[in-house]
């Protein structure tokens, strides 16, 4: 079973960091996505939205989000757009951890705050505080593929540690690949983040915005400083007893959001009119 950690209760301040555009088609998702939010208890302090302004599109719609959200806007560029979208979110917020999230995924859990600020303020993990806390339960870059390295970890229970019944994977080399580091949901230190940025576009050009940042957070060494978190469903250390079997694409189904890899409804269409490669 995984350690467990009690409880104990202390101030904190979490920003609430949401990217998205204003185009028509993608209204129901962001909605959706709002919504699957506004269900849990609110854990956070400020809400930013950083909305990438393509021209000639209307933006009454977002009016109706005013009353609970600090509207930013940026204008569409067609390289980089998400990766200045996300550095505009960031300049915003005021707090020095982010709940950052893009308009496309539904959100089933929040970890609790206590959980969160034992994590980020304390060296819990490996004598180590945390830096980054992925949604996406991405382990490996072939779904198809399910190294034995690879389920060997997510198999063993030692890896996994529980705060208040929030239970995460402990990442660690063992199962580095070039996208270490990824969305479309995450928990991270701000500042840590915007430093990444600035690496990331100096000395990562013609990455993407995941590999730009993996690469940042080692040639940077933060990986000797930080630890790196998976957000898992509890269930899966029960699977885990019983001796189920769980492939590299299994564990998907484990992540404490439905996104792309997960669920089928939330496969759309790229963004018409930005290079969608997402590129430092």
């Amino acid at each position: 079973m995984g350690k467990e950690i009690s409880k104990y209760d202390k101030n904190m301040k979490i920003s609430c960091c949401l990217i998205c555009t204003n185009l028509f088609n993608r209204y129901q998702l962001l909605d959706d996505t709002i919504k699957s939010l506004e269900k849990h208890e609110n854990i956070f302090n400020e809400k930013i939205m950083s909305i990438d302004v393509f021209d000639g599109v209307d933006l009454k719609w977002f009016e109706q989000y005013k009353s609970g959200w600090d509207i930013k806007y940026k204008n569409k560029s067609l390289y980089k757009s998400m990766i200045l979208n996300q550095q505009n979110v960031l300049n915003s917020a005021e707090n020095d951890i982010v709940f950052y999230f893009e308009d496309d995924i539904i959100i089933n859990k929040l970890p609790q705050l206590n959980t969160i600020d034992k994590l980020f303020n304390n060296n819990l993990v490996n004598n180590k505080p945390v830096g980054f806390i992925s949604y996406n339960n991405h382990v490996w870059f072939d779904f198809n593929q399910n190294p034995k390295h690879i389920i060997d970890f997510i198999s063993n229970p030692d890896n996994y540690i529980s705060i208040n019944g929030d239970l995460f994977l402990i990442k660690n080399k063992s199962i580095k690949d070039k996208y270490y580091l990824n969305f479309p949901v995450s928990i991270f230190n701000r500042d840590v983040m915007l430093l990444l940025h600035k690496y990331a576009m100096n000395h990562c050009n013609g990455l993407t915005i995941e590999a730009g940042l993996t690469k940042a957070w080692f040639d940077l060494k933060y990986d000797e400083i930080y630890e790196v978190l998976i957000y898992v469903k509890n269930e899966i250390l029960d699977d885990i007893r019983v001796g189920k079997e769980i492939s590299v694409l299994d564990f998907y189904n484990y992540a404490n959001m439905n996104f792309w890899n997960n669920d089928i409804n939330l496969r759309h269409p790229s963004v018409v009119g930005r290079n969608n490669n997402v590129i430092f």
